[in-house]
């Protein structure tokens, strides 16, 4: 047992002042003023800083110079693990963009033999793709897109312990195969769809959406498209903020759309955390140019930014408060996963996940599920 000391707590609804965190073993035992605090021998003093929940990614493809999809391997995840933690990230879905049936299967048994995931910031794999749409595939491979049959997502669903989320195109989708999912755990995400406001009114059980705005049919006066589904229906949607995109303005109007069910990622790719100017994007070279990854076509194909970069900018180009836009960063990505009761949050019996911020909002400390990572 231990207790962080001399802190500013957000708690995922308000900042409390001059605070004091217990922590026993991974869980957060206690949140209490530093005037009443009864504290264990063993104290870290937080010296004023302000102490959050830590950031929590629902789709992140690769960072600190490595791509899942490159390298299925424990290595791989480890490193987008300590990249992660250098920015705050204290739980995150590595990411697999479309490929074969066998890379799919490699990656989910990569997860299934790790004993305790939890521990190293892994709540699940976010299968983006391949089941999805050639008019709207973006950067992934064209060769590797298929419909999702009812044997394979029968195979899914038996892996769901290993799998929070899978992105695909409703359109090409039958609503048996998505019950599939849905009964077996599984969060369906729409996204790189073609589809149309009706087609996806036709649809069930389609709770959240990949990358708002990007790779998707837009909003028009006559087709509201996707996005006016998502506007309409309200599901959980991720939104990546990085200026390239989607605009900040296009950010601030989703947030006054969608409130609490708005939530950040980063759908980064290996430059993310680096200073890397080209790299492997699953088998296609890519580039960084002025923080937009793209082919050489000018395809874009992930991006580089971390979520303490989406958080600033949240803050500074969207105009949200420093709470809302922490809680982008780790309640509402909580809340879109279905683990808000343990994550996303400091309080009395959550996991603790504690992302320590200075008055600039630089990551100085982490802790990952109790233990002091950084």
């Amino acid at each position: 047992m231990y207790a962080i000391t001399n802190i500013n707590v957000f708690n995922g609804h308000v900042t409390l002042e001059n605070q004091a965190i217990i922590v026993n073993g991974d869980t957060i035992e206690a949140i209490v003023p530093m005037e009443n605090a009864s504290l264990p021998a063993n104290t870290h003093n937080g010296r004023g800083l302000t102490a959050t929940a830590g950031f929590i990614d629902l789709q992140l493809n690769g960072c600190g110079g490595v791509m899942l999809n490159v390298d299925i391997s424990k290595r791989t995840l480890d490193t987008m693990n300590q990249t992660n933690l250098q920015n705050g990230t204290t739980q995150y879905l590595p990411t697999l963009i479309t490929s074969k049936h066998e890379t799919m299967c490699q990656a989910v048994d990569l997860v299934s033999t790790i004993d305790d995931p939890e521990s190293e910031g892994i709540i699940g794999l976010h299968l983006e793709g391949p089941f999805i749409s050639k008019e709207k595939k973006g950067a992934h491979d064209e060769n590797h897109i298929r419909i999702l049959d009812e044997l394979t997502a029968h195979y899914l669903a038996d892996n769901a312990k290993h799998i929070s989320v899978v992105t695909l195109a409703p359109e090409n989708t039958s609503q048996t195969v998505i019950d599939i999912l849905d009964n077996a755990g599984i969060t369906v995400s729409l996204g790189h769809t073609n589809a149309n406001y009706h087609q996806l009114s036709c649809k069930h059980h389609l709770k959240m959406a990949t990358h708002l705005y990007n790779a998707m049919t837009p909003l028009g006066s006559r087709e509201p498209g996707a996005v006016g589904y998502i506007f309409d229906k309200k599901p959980h949607a991720g939104i990546i903020v990085d200026g390239i995109h989607s605009s900040y303005a296009s950010v601030r109007i989703a947030h006054q759309l969608l409130g609490d069910k708005l939530f950040m990622v980063t759908d980064a790719v290996a430059p993310a955390g680096t200073d890397m100017m080209e790299y492997d994007m699953a088998g296609t070279t890519a580039y960084v140019t002025d923080g937009k990854c793209h082919y050489a076509d000018g395809t874009i194909a992930g991006a580089a930014i971390t979520m303490i970069e989406g958080v600033k900018n949240l803050i500074q180009h969207v105009g949200l408060s420093r709470e809302e836009a922490l809680r982008m960063a780790s309640l509402y990505p909580a809340k879109a996963a279905g683990i808000d009761h343990q994550y996303g949050k400091l309080a009395a019996g959550y996991k603790a996940n504690i992302t320590l911020l200075n008055d600039s909002n630089d990551v100085c400390s982490v802790y990952q599920m109790g233990l002091k990572r950084l």
